[in-house]
């Protein structure tokens, strides 16, 4: 399944995805503000606008200040009607950030689990185009894609079925597609020249598996354009799809069984490891920044990335949650998503803020590692 770079991704992007869903509910808070002192266009008394104006413009200054990072969070004496309209933009605006933060964590969740079933899917793929061929009366191949060893085994396996049907990973409603990706499939030199042959060897039925799904199911644009509005993360997971689906045959091969892939304690270590730093980082944010906001010398934190304020407290959640990674793992992964989802120059900015904050904190004791965590932190 996925592996820790994937799953540091993964919580990056909700995270950058929560990071704006937030931005939206402030700016619609504000609009809130905003409305509390419109002129009343009904009201037979005076409208003194000026005076609204200021009402909403205070009212705004006020509620910027007490969701800023950098805020000291100084009480300000404002007139009542000022004050309601701050609390009602308040509450508007935590619950809708709190809706936003439990539909995320349930969407990373989906999408990480998404891998699985589009490697059933992938393998499912085989077979469906497997049925095309064998009812293409026109094409004068001397063999089928059906006629492979490895899918003939697979459209037997009892357990592949059932995980199909579990996981809703059938072609029936979309039949269209691979229609079109059958047509790519029989002008392909690669596939017409293995049907030209009727008795192959173990290692040709399994390196024509291993071609269609590197070249055509994942490469191919009819396949490519598919997968990316079906799962979310296709770029990101295809190299770990080519990968399940490519072992699934080439284990065959070597203990005459296909071994589908299933979910494993393993895999749910690695979605606890993406929960946790999602949560985490929302949850402890104010907590973190007050860490990272003294390290940004000669850096305005407005002019900071996004991306680079994600990481940064990505980075110190796992220095102080997850003891068994060393620090400079942690480090090291971080900047090479940095230079991947980032500015250039978030790599060496990310590196130097890093460096010191693990060093303090480690000397403060709040970084401890234990067991494999203490590698290359001496």
């Amino acid at each position: 399944m996925l592996n820790r770079r994937l799953i540091r991704i993964r919580a990056m992007q909700a995270l950058y995805a929560y990071e704006q869903s937030r931005k939206a509910n402030f700016l619609l808070a504000e609009d809130l503000i905003k409305e509390s002192f419109l002129p009343d266009l009904n009201s037979m008394e005076f409208q003194d606008k000026e005076k609204l104006k200021g009402l909403s413009k205070l009212g705004i200054q006020i509620f910027q200040e007490e969701f800023s990072i950098e805020s000291n969070k100084e009480d300000f004496e404002a007139p009542p009607a000022v004050t309601k309209a701050i609390n009602e933009a308040r509450a508007f605006y935590l619950n809708k950030c709190r809706q936003d933060f439990e539909q995320m964590t349930l969407r990373t969740l989906k999408e990480a689990d998404k891998v699985f079933e589009v490697y059933l899917k992938l393998l499912n793929l085989y077979l469906a185009l497997s049925d095309l061929a064998a009812a293409d009366k026109k094409f004068g191949g001397k063999s089928r894609l059906g006629d492979n060893k490895l899918l003939k085994e697979l459209r037997g396996n009892s357990s592949f079925e059932l995980q199909v049907l579990r996981n809703d990973a059938t072609w029936t409603e979309e039949r269209e597609f691979v229609r079109d990706l059958y047509k790519v499939l029989i002008s392909n030199e690669k596939y017409l020249t293995y049907c030209e042959r009727v008795n192959h060897t173990m290692e040709e039925e399994i390196g024509i598996l291993k071609y269609l799904i590197k070249n055509v199911f994942l490469k191919n644009e009819v396949s490519v354009t598919y997968f990316e509005k079906y799962h979310l993360y296709f770029s990101e997971d295809k190299e770990t799809l080519r990968s399940m689906v490519s072992h699934t045959f080439q284990n065959f091969e070597e203990d005459g069984e296909l071994n589908i892939a299933q979910p494993s304690d393993e895999w749910q270590e690695r979605k606890d490891f993406l929960m946790k730093l999602f949560k985490e980082c929302v949850k402890r944010e104010e907590e973190l920044m007050e860490l990272i906001l003294p390290k940004l010398v000669n850096w305005e934190y407005e002019r900071v990335a996004d991306a680079d304020k994600i990481l940064l407290r990505m980075a110190l959640v796992e220095f102080m949650e997850f003891t068994s990674i060393p620090i400079k793992v942690t480090i090291n992964e971080i900047i090479e998503i940095a230079k991947n989802y980032s500015t250039p120059k978030s790599g060496t900015f990310i590196n130097g803020v890093l460096d010191n904050l693990s060093k303090e904190l480690t000397t403060s004791g709040e970084i401890r590692k234990s067991g494999r965590g203490m590698l290359d932190n001496k």
